[in-house]
């Protein structure tokens, strides 16, 4: 559906500014106007609009948002990706997203009213016995090498030749495998904690990081409480009956707001499944961080300003929230 109006003007005229287009389907509607995207989502968008959104600045395009479909989504934040003790090689970048979210995403969404959402790996023994090899992969086989560029081929040849690949080979590290008991674990302030099994529900280790979970169990009491999500794959769309899924419809939640570690796994693959099933995907880039090479993130925040929804950032939601930033 692809609705145009013109300026209301006695005789249009070809030149006639475009006001608005509205396109989508029914019940899906985003409606273009000069300045911004207008996402909120009336029942009529033929109708006229009041202005009862919230302006986002992003990248390219601002869009307007409805608070009260629109939720931030905080993914995988955990203690096993990020805390000092279990030695995780990916932390210090994400110790950035933590600040920004903190500092100025989670401020933000409380001001407004957004729905809070922490989605995170939370694994149960009917999903061990059900997960897929290409997950298992992922925790606890690890390349022979302490390149992270590899998958790019030799420089020096052409990199599409089987003979210039990189093979470096992988090594098993069982400790990491879904499922393992990790163990007691010593913390910065040199007590001992016992660890639990890998990313299993209600451990140690699944739980959220440091100053997080504090804000967490903050907004567990506020007007609109925070809800925690546990999923089993790296996306948490990955069908249409994930706990995710089924939230966001019995919401009625169309907007997501999308912050947490990895920017290219696990954040990445849950906003390319939302955008493939019609919501609205807006990335906030200070939000995300990643343990890939810089191209990754990069590669997402480029097409997430184009393709997939809409480039913006924690900061940006502060200043729509009227906070300082």
């Amino acid at each position: 559906m692809v609705t145009i109006q013109m300026n209301d003007t006695p005789e249009s005229a070809p030149s006639t500014p475009i006001q608005r287009i509205v396109v989508g389907t029914e019940g899906n509607s985003w409606i273009w106007s000069p300045d911004s995207w207008d996402l909120t989502h009336p029942a009529d968008p033929r109708a006229n609009l009041l202005e009862n959104g919230v302006r986002l600045d992003c990248e390219i395009m601002n869009v307007k948002i409805d608070p009260t479909k629109t939720a931030l989504v905080i993914i995988d934040m955990q203690n096993i990706g990020m805390n000092k003790a279990l030695n995780p090689p990916s932390a210090p970048p994400m110790y950035k997203a933590e600040d920004a979210i903190i500092q100025y995403a989670i401020p933000a969404a409380r001001e407004l009213g957004l729905q809070i959402i922490w989605l995170n790996w939370g694994l149960t023994e009917d999903d061990l016995a059900s997960i897929p090899p290409a997950e298992v992969r992922v925790f606890a086989l690890e390349p022979n090498t302490e390149k992270v560029d590899y998958g790019l081929g030799d420089r020096l040849g052409d990199p599409d030749d089987p003979a210039n690949f990189l093979k470096f080979g992988e090594r098993p590290n069982l400790s990491k495998m879904p499922g393992t008991e990790i163990g007691e674990v010593v913390l910065e302030d040199g007590s001992r904690v016992n660890a639990g099994r890998v990313m299993m529900r209600g451990t140690w280790n699944a739980a959220l990081h440091g100053p997080l979970a504090k804000a967490y169990e903050d907004g567990t009491t506020a007007p609109r409480p925070d809800v925690w999500i546990h999923q089993n794959r790296n996306s948490g769309l990955w069908n249409e009956s994930t706990a995710l899924s089924q939230y966001l419809k019995t919401e009625g939640i169309r907007t997501l707001l999308f912050s947490g570690v990895n920017t290219d796994q696990c954040v990445g693959s849950t906003l390319q499944d939302a955008h493939a099933q019609g919501y609205d995907t807006i990335f906030l880039k200070d939000g995300c961080r990643t343990d890939s090479p810089p191209y990754a993130k990069a590669s997402y925040e480029f097409n997430c300003a184009r393709s997939w929804g809409f480039l913006t950032s924690c900061r940006a939601l502060a200043k729509a929230a009227g906070l300082k930033y």
